[in-house]
């Protein structure tokens, strides 16, 4: 070929093997191998990919041979190497000019002597965008500054940059302060120096924070707060307020909570007026919340709000609250909800301050103390409608209508409404900040009383995203639990999926220092892992406590931790599915009560509750022990409330529905109609893709038949159901039924019943 042709890839080849005969051979071999040299029958000649040749990575044998290299260049050459190596993996050339403080410096000369080297390659189509050929070559030349001499070569380089570089500091504020600050405390002295240095460190925390990159945003809001003295909250306030303000948020989205309260108490004890702790107090409340500290939270919410003349009272009814509703219920038939989002906006500080505490309340009580978390959700609805909206109206939108699938008499019609609002709202009032919130109150819960439930996995974990990426980790967690639920307890997706989707985001949670929500996150990873059929313990596996321990201890902090009522309610489905309850008796009762004091709200969990209270109240029942009609009661209490959520959306409660209504003839002894009720069940599942559910219903009508000492037929939904739990990945219950189904296939029928009942 002649030498025009192959010249493109003769120069990447030099630049890859740094000009080494054996190391060419060994590089145009690989490229032979990997497809992007070969020969062309058609074209009969040799063509290759240059794209994807500049791209491919180069061997560590031309890296030591590239690194020794480098000891024999001119010294010109060897300045600009360090000074390229401290701008990172990948630099621009007019970046490079700038930080080297030399007019003899040829940038040409050094770029075209470092690609000839085969140290850095061009990367960017504007030809002035290069990146180092690897990274032991870019730690090489790093290598080349002496270690004692490495701070104040960043700090002047640094400095250099920010000199020449006015009119485009903004651009490489970044690279700017991560040289500068790793000697800012040893060669800076100057009072002013330090102060100016510090509001840089603000504008890159605060640019950070924008584009969600928290840990450099933590990292550079604490080189600046360091600069500062106790003086400084009276030499210069605005800049020590705001270096606070902006660290608290950053520390919170980072986990970096081993000097959070430290530093939240400063702004908290040196701010010139209450407007000014605000911030401080709102984060510090979120931190105190992810610590488990909700009584403090909460203290301070309450006092907050009574300082800015909303005062809530500490301890309150039921009968308050609905005195609190029915106004907010008569506000709101005066103004139809299409009108809502055209209410005038408030532009009130102090109102608006109210709203965010008012929300600050619900974040720290809503587990503890739902009837105050009720109350300030009325609250902050009274405050949209009567003085105006802003952005936080949008989460109230959302939680109202969360308080209308329960605690407020179930009206699931203008749930509905209120959530498709607080959807609205986002865009109207221009509240995407608060998307992972308003999506976790509308997917999680709301829309469950109309939208198929699988509808909203995916939106629970696009708002879990959303979170980390805005640093609202609570609600990360929030729609993470939601999301965990739905996927083990509700949607009959594979487990397998599951399975690995909860564990890798309970390993982030952790990382975030929210091991709160990973506690109550983990029972549902623990469901997967049984049903799987594995022996690992989850809560062993991340916290080092076994979960009856953990049980143990819930129980003994307070009997109504709402940890406590997922996992018992994880361990009754489980023993439902293996249809083994009678040894879970007692625990199943213990979680009854765990269940009863947690808020009415009607996410995933309650509704698998009130499935499971009727499936085992008529079990119990047909015991026909001395507790018959208890049992019976809450067999009925579970059903009446499952029709009536069927009627709301047939999809997602019709086949709960037909089998606890097929329990409740199978308890009266109406053969036909619960075999009936059974099929239908089973078909609901079928059609509305439960499979979880529709193996349950099947092993429901196996044991129904076989009660009846109909063989045949229970050995037909026994296969049906193995099937099911085969598909939905759950090889624990396929182990048992195979047992099952082995002594049923050997007629002994005798022992079976005694062993299943």
């Amino acid at each position: 070929l002649p030498p025009r042709l192959t010249r493109p890839l003769s120069s990447v080849v030099y630049q890859k093997a740094g000009g080494v005969i054996l190391f060419v051979v060994r590089f145009l071999k690989s490229l032979k191998e990997d497809g992007l040299l070969y020969f062309s029958m058609t074209s009969r000649r040799w063509m290759w990919d240059l794209v994807e040749i500049k791209s491919k990575r180069v061997s560590d044998d031309v890296v030591r041979h590239t690194t020794l290299q480098m000891n024999v260049l001119p010294a010109p050459i060897k300045k600009g190497l360090m000074s390229a190596a401290c701008l990172g993996p990948s630099f621009d050339a007019a970046v490079l000019k700038l930080a080297i403080d030399d007019g003899d410096f040829d940038i040409d000369s050094f770029l075209e002597t470092c690609k000839d080297g085969g140290f850095i390659e061009e990367w960017r189509l504007d030809n002035d965008g290069y990146r180092w050929s690897h990274d032991q070559i870019q730690q090489a030349a790093y290598d080349l500054i002496p270690k004692e001499q490495r701070d104040i070569f960043h700090f002047f380089l640094g400095l250099t940059l920010s000199k020449k570089a006015k009119s485009t500091r903004k651009d490489i504020l970044f690279l700017i302060l991560d040289n500068v600050n790793k000697g800012i405390k040893k060669f800076v002295v100057d009072p002013e120096d330090l102060i100016q240095i510090a509001n840089l460190n603000l504008q890159a925390g605060n640019k950070a924070i924008s584009v969600s990159s928290f840990h450099s945003a933590a990292n550079y809001l604490e080189v600046g707060i360091g600069l500062l003295d106790e003086q400084s909250w009276v030499s210069h306030y605005d800049l020590t307020i705001q270096l606070y303000d902006a660290a608290l948020e950053a520390y919170y989205a980072v986990g970096r909570f081993s000097s959070f309260e430290l530093t939240a108490k400063q702004p908290i004890k040196h701010a010139k007026c209450f407007k000014d702790k605000l911030n401080a107090y709102i984060n510090y409340v979120r931190y105190l919340t992810a610590a488990e500290r909700g009584e403090e939270a909460l203290a301070i919410c309450l006092n907050v709000l009574e300082t800015l003349g909303e005062k809530i009272p500490r301890r309150i009814g039921n009968k308050t609250v609905m005195e609190e509703a029915l106004i907010v219920t008569n506000l709101l038939q005066k103004t139809m909800s299409c009108d809502l989002l055209g209410l005038r906006l408030l532009k009130d500080p102090k109102k608006i301050a109210i709203s965010y505490f008012l929300d600050a309340v619900f974040l720290c009580s809503y587990e503890t103390n739902p009837v105050i978390f009720a109350l300030a959700v009325c609250r902050m609805m009274k405050m949209s409608i009567q003085c105006g909206l802003c952005e936080i109206s949008a989460i109230g939108f959302g939680l109202y209508g969360t308080l209308l699938t329960g605690p407020l008499g179930a009206d699931f019609e203008e749930s509905y409404k209120m959530g498709r609002l607080a959807l609205k709202a986002l865009t109207k009032l221009d509240a995407f900040k608060f998307k992972q919130r308003v999506y976790a109150y509308y997917y999680g819960i709301i829309a469950l009383c109309k939208d198929p439930l699988q509808a909203s996995c995916d939106k629970l974990l696009e708002a879990y995203e959303v979170g980390f990426l805005v640093g609202d980790i609570e609600s990360s967690a929030a729609n993470l639990q939601l999301y965990s639920s739905l996927a083990v307890w509700g949607c009959g997706d594979k487990i397998e999926k599951a399975e690995e989707l909860i564990r890798m985001h309970a390993k982030r949670m952790i990382q975030h220092k929210q091991n709160k929500a990973c506690k109550t996150i983990l029972p549902h990873l623990q469901q997967a892992l049984d049903l799987m059929g594995s022996d690992e313990d989850a809560y062993m596996t991340f916290f080092g406590i076994s979960e009856d321990d953990l049980l143990r201890e819930g129980i003994q902090e307070t009997v109504s931790h709402p940890r406590n009522a997922v996992i018992f309610t994880k361990r009754v489905y489980l023993a439902v599915l293996r249809g083994d309850v009678e040894s879970f008796k007692e625990e199943y009762e213990m979680g009854l009560l765990h269940h009863n004091q947690q808020v009415g709200i009607r996410f995933m969990g309650k509704i698998m509750r009130v499935f499971l209270d009727g499936l085992l109240g008529f079990y119990f029942a047909r015991k026909r022990g001395s507790d018959e009609k208890k049992w019976t009661d809450i067999g009925e209490e579970s059903m009446k409330t499952m029709a009536k959520w069927a009627e709301g959306s047939s999809w997602n409660f019709s086949n709960k529905s037909l089998l606890l209504e097929a329990e409740y003839w199978f308890l009266l002894g109406d053969e036909i109609l619960a075999s009936a009720k059974y099929d239908e069940s089973i078909s609901a599942a079928k059609k509305h893709k439960f499979k979880n559910d529709e193996g349950l219903a099947a092993h429901k009508a196996a044991l129904f038949h076989l009660e009846h000492n109909r063989k045949k037929e229970a050995l037909s939904y026994f296969n049906r159901s193995k099937a099911c739990y085969e598909s939905w990945g759950a090889k624990g219950l396929v182990e048992e039924f195979d047992a099952t189904i082995a002594l049923l296939m050997a007629s002994r029928l005798p022992q079976l019943s005694e062993s299943i009942h």
